[in-house]
């Protein structure tokens, strides 16, 4: 348990001193005004949008009026985290789940320092941890402890069975992030739900090492995925060929998810500058809103 702690308090300072130099203003600038409400009625003037005109106010009155809205003051983010077999993938810094669980406590700080809702779930083929939508410091550290402990109850994937399992939780519109590798195959449908209602973000992560561009011989590999041990000619160059492949696939089919629904997503090498990445993205996010 000390040994807990002392993880969740290292984790705490890095990633706190991340939002407090880097994320916190990108975060409001990115993720502000998720939801409107509204405010007042009040007399049409020069220049306003006409299709903010309340019809019903300008018939009684005979003048016209208009509604006016104003970005809700509280928002929920809630983050879906894939800690599946395949995430456990790569070393050090670059393992793909010490990254994503360096994001995840970025985004949870950077929520509570907006004074936002802040929500995750993790999950496999099946949720693992769920953490209703809340606010404070203590239930951003119970989420890290979490998040750090991991224990999974199966190596296999279902980002749809997540997504959906979820969205039935959810009712107000909240913004979404879904950490994984979508190494799934199926969830098209369940994201296309999920994002008729609330805000999607993914967050692809990937290790460059998974796509080997050279042959080790015959080895036995173990399938996270699905808990067997394989042996591999990982110099045949037709394998070599299916992988590359198979993460071109993974690449292209988000794109286009994303364009065909209006998500955002980012794709982020874990043996890259994480942060760096991440806040590229954010202002590209910002840009973008600025001029909608």
């Amino acid at each position: 348990m000390k040994e807990l702690l002392k993880k969740v308090r290292r984790l705490e300072i890095k990633t706190k001193r991340l939002v407090d130099s880097t994320f916190a203003g990108e975060y409001h600038s990115a993720f502000k005004g998720q939801g409107l409400e509204f405010d007042e009625v009040r007399l049409y003037q020069a220049g306003d949008d006409i299709r903010s005109i309340d019809w019903n106010v300008t018939a009684k009155t005979g003048e016209a009026h208009i509604k006016k809205f104003k970005e809700e003051r509280e928002q929920t983010m809630f983050v879906l985290f894939d800690i599946s077999g395949s995430e456990d993938f790569g070393s050090g810094t670059a393992n793909k789940m010490q990254v994503g669980t360096e994001i995840a406590a970025i985004l949870a700080f950077s929520a509570m320092k907006n004074n936002d809702k802040i929500g995750l779930a993790t999950f496999t083929d099946r949720i693992e941890r769920y953490y209703t939508p809340q606010k404070g410091r203590g239930h951003i550290l119970a989420i890290i402890r979490g998040l750090l402990q991991h224990k999974q109850n199966s190596q296999k994937t279902d980002i749809s069975k997540a997504v959906d399992r979820v969205r039935r939780t959810m009712n107000r519109k909240s913004l979404f992030i879904i950490i994984s590798d979508f190494l799934d195959d199926g969830y098209e449908r369940s994201v296309k739900h999920l994002s008729q209602r609330h805000e999607v973000i993914l967050i692809r992560l990937y290790n460059p090492a998974e796509v080997m561009q050279g042959g080790f011989g015959t080895v036995p590999v173990y399938d996270a995925e699905s808990g067997k041990m394989v042996w591999i000619n990982t110099g045949d160059g037709g394998y070599r060929q299916a992988v590359g492949k198979r993460f071109e696939e993974i690449a292209e089919n988000l794109h286009k998810l994303s364009k065909r629904h209006g998500l955002d997503m980012i794709s982020l090498d874990t043996t890259d500058d994480y942060v760096l990445q991440l806040e590229k993205f954010f202002r590209r996010r910002n840009s973008r809103r600025a001029k909608a």
